[in-house]
């Protein structure tokens, strides 16, 4: 294929010396599609005729080059730009980088320079076009297996699978997720009956009214499907929501002769809540089926409440925050007391023991198998047995209480504590210098333990986390493009531009420079 070419030259020799050295060097490669002898000419023929590359002269009537070429660039970003001028002004060599053109020859310009420029530029736009054909054919193959993708991702977590940052990232890019927000809805039949394929389309297709992102399929004879969306903490809660969910049980009951279950976990954010939002939907759709709610409908405007209390409460004990948690206990109690003038106790207890089954399991998830000694079975099963209210009450503040002491507990013997102090310190002070001697010194240990157990816990020493965090962050200034790559060098901990950037590309595989212009 020709790339097409507008000359905007205002000089009739000039044009014809363009015209013939086009000719003689870039007749197989090039198609010179007009030329214009003004910058007014050169807007309206460039948006007309969509060239690949505009020889534009900066000193033309009615409108010069440079405004010319912010206009078409503005209207039509695909344009590449040569700019030829007699002079030799700073002033416009900034302006001609400001606007974003390829390059700026000097007149007279030799037969080599132009060849050179042309040669430059063809390549650019041939490695363009060729980035956008392999992302095309990729996106092209993401929807294809994309199916297979997400039946994969949704198995892998309610299987329990650990994902990496890496493989979680890869999903994302396939299944084309932006949004970081995420809840986790499950689906179940009631009477041992089975969903089939046509039924998750239709879930899907009721849901996509209000998320924009719907990843999940059929899994251990549920559905299980995870929404993505900037905005679900809203969406869930709001009232929009629950007329899609009562919609879909009733096209259920009426198409399929089936009682339609549902679960939604709280809003969350992370790799780690992953696991976590798919236990906490699924134990709520079970709560439906098994325990004796005033009404579905209750329960499901409560859930949000109810799974919002799970995590300020299991990071309230996590963070060994016993006056918090008690707070926090008494103030759901007292919600869930107030919503009628006679409360069900059995139902308010029935409430609080999913809220406490769904805290042991962020407990085992923060300290892994080490729980062991916790009996959850019992534990649900001696609070369900209390028939006053004040005996359950005690019990449960008790039962925090002991919660707390064994992450105290365990913190200690993990060096926990320890650690997380000297993350904070590196991630408050990265743009210092950090030596092993000085963390060991703030945290009063030798620096070989300090080192020995930092690695053991994080699979990553203390000199790679250091430039882990300064990378990450110099990421995140290059990214803005508000500073040059000799100030963030500096502002991230690195006196020496070269050094940084040999770092940086070591730590991402690509340039400063290459990553501010992905």
């Amino acid at each position: 294929m020709l790339l097409k070419l507008l000359i905007a030259e205002d000089e009739a020799l000039e044009r014809k010396a363009l015209r013939f050295l086009l000719d003689k060097y870039f007749s197989e490669s090039i198609e010179v599609v007009d030329e214009v002898n003004n910058g007014r000419d050169a807007v309206d023929k460039a948006l007309l005729l969509k060239p690949h590359i505009i020889l534009m002269d900066i000193h033309m009537p009615i409108m010069n080059g440079l405004e010319a070429a912010s206009l078409i660039k503005n209207n039509y970003k695909e344009a590449e730009f040569i700019i030829l001028t007699a002079f030799n002004y700073f002033d416009y060599a900034k302006k001609a980088i400001h606007i974003g053109v390829s390059d700026y020859l000097l007149k007279p310009f030799s037969n080599d320079e132009f060849i050179s420029s042309l040669n430059k530029v063809i390549n650019k736009i041939n490695s363009k076009n060729l980035m956008v054909n392999k992302n095309n054919e990729l996106k092209e193959t993401y929807k294809k297996i994309s199916p297979y993708v997400e039946k994969q991702m949704v198995a892998n977590i309610a299987y329990g699978v650990t994902l990496t940052e890496d493989q979680f990232n890869e999903y994302r890019n396939i299944l084309n997720i932006d949004s970081v927000m995420f809840c986790c809805i499950t689906f179940n039949l009631k009477d041992k009956k089975i969903f089939d394929e046509n039924s998750i389309l239709v879930i899907k297709n009721k849901l996509s009214t209000l998320f924009t992102k719907i990843v999940g399929g059929l899994c251990l004879n549920h559905i299980i499907l995870f929404v993505f969306d900037k905005a679900v903490g809203s969406k869930i809660l709001s009232r929009a929501f629950e007329n899609v969910l009562d919609s879909l049980r009733e096209d259920f009951k009426l198409n399929y002769d089936a009682n339609l279950s549902i679960g939604t976990s709280a809003t969350n954010e992370g790799l780690n809540q992953l696991y976590l939002s798919y236990k906490e939907a699924k134990r709520v759709c079970e709560s439906i089926e098994t325990n004796n709610y005033s009404s579905k409908s209750d329960l499901l405007r409560n859930n949000n409440n109810i799974n919002e209390a799970n995590h300020i409460l299991s990071g309230k004990i996590i963070n060994e925050d016993l006056t918090g948690a008690i707070i926090e206990l008494d103030s759901i109690l007292s919600k869930l007391l107030s919503r009628n003038e006679n409360p069900d106790f059995s139902i308010v207890k029935k409430t609080i023991l999913v809220i406490l089954d769904s805290i042991i399991e962020d407990i085992i998830e923060f300290v892994g198998k080490d729980f062991k000694n916790i009996n959850k079975d019992k534990i649900l099963s001696e609070l369900l047995d209390l028939k006053e209210f004040s005996d359950f009450n005690n019990c449960i503040s008790m039962v925090l209480k002991n919660f707390i002491n064994y992450i105290s507990s365990y913190k200690r013997s993990k060096n926990i504590d320890l650690l997380e102090k000297v993350k904070n310190y590196i991630e408050t002070n990265y743009m210092n210098d950090i030596s092993l001697d000085n963390l060991a010194q703030y945290v009063s240990m030798s620096s070989f333990y300090l080192s020995r157990i930092f690695s053991k816990a994080y699979d990553i020493n203390i000199k790679e986390y250091i430039i882990k965090i300064r990378m990450e962050k110099a990421k995140g200034m290059l990214v803005e493009g508000n500073k040059s790559v000799k100030q963030i060098a500096f502002e991230v901990g690195y006196l020496d531009q070269n050094y940084f950037s040999k770092a940086f590309k070591k730590y991402t595989n690509i340039s400063p420079k290459e990553y501010s212009n992905l």
